[in-house]
């Protein structure tokens, strides 16, 4: 693990089965960042929440994703950090984004190989896999109108297929490496219009989205989010 303790954001993208968790934990280790991947199980925690009650309301409200990246916007303020998720590279003000990408028979593939012991087939998952994409891809554009199949202003785009996760980690930490001393100027042009909307839906400061100091009190915002939505 490396010492040097200047500040670097990186954050990792890439649709499932594309070894997403993998390069953003070894990229993490490497250069000693703080590994930030929020998902609805961290949700479910923090608001005491069953996790199969999130899933099933999920698909009626978006209260939990906004939720879900108003944590992961909060933690990703940290000044040394890794942000691995589905929209992370579009939620960070990352000084590297990178987007991972594999053909849909390779991430499929993979995904059955991890989920052996319970996927009926590779065809099935491979059809699910599909599904999830193109549901993903429309619920972005819901959310945030954000197009996900969108890279061109990604900073790196790297094709797994080929590579085992060691390389991929390798191409990532060579790029922070570059970024890091030549301070890349780049701005991401989705954050700021994406916090605005989490705030409003949300009905939170704004200010929360942007300092990580700033007190939130999750359960609350939850609570009211939620009444909000069933007065509707």
């Amino acid at each position: 693990m490396e010492t040097n303790f200047s500040p670097l954001r990186i954050a990792i993208s890439g649709h499932s089965g594309c070894g997403n968790t993998t390069a953003t934990r070894n990229v993490g280790q490497t250069l000693g960042l703080t590994v930030v991947n929020y998902t609805f199980r961290d949700l479910a925690r923090d608001l005491r929440v069953a996790f199969e009650e999130i899933q099933r309301q999920a698909s009626e409200t978006h209260v939990f994703d906004f939720l879900t990246d108003l944590n992961l916007i909060r933690a990703s303020l940290r000044p040394r950090v890794v942000v691995g998720s589905r929209l992370a590279a579009w939620l960070v003000d990352a000084d590297l984004r990178v987007w991972l990408q594999a053909p849909l028979e390779t991430r499929a593939s993979r995904i059955y190989q991890r989920e052996k012991d319970k996927a009926p087939s590779y065809e099935a998952v491979l059809y699910r896999t599909l599904q999830r994409d193109e549901q993903n891809r429309r619920r972005y554009l819901e959310l945030y109108g954000l197009d996900i199949n969108d890279h061109s202003d990604f900073d790196i785009i790297i094709n797994t297929e080929k590579l085992t996760a060691e390389q991929v980690s390798s191409l990532i930490v060579a790029a922070a490496r570059w970024a890091s001393q030549n301070r890349l100027d780049r701005k991401n042009l989705h954050v700021d219009r994406i916090r605005k909307i989490i705030a409003e839906e949300l009905r939170v400061d704004v200010n929360v989205l942007s300092d990580g100091a700033s007190p939130l009190n999750l359960p609350e915002v939850y609570r009211k989010a939620s009444a909000l939505v069933h007065a509707a």
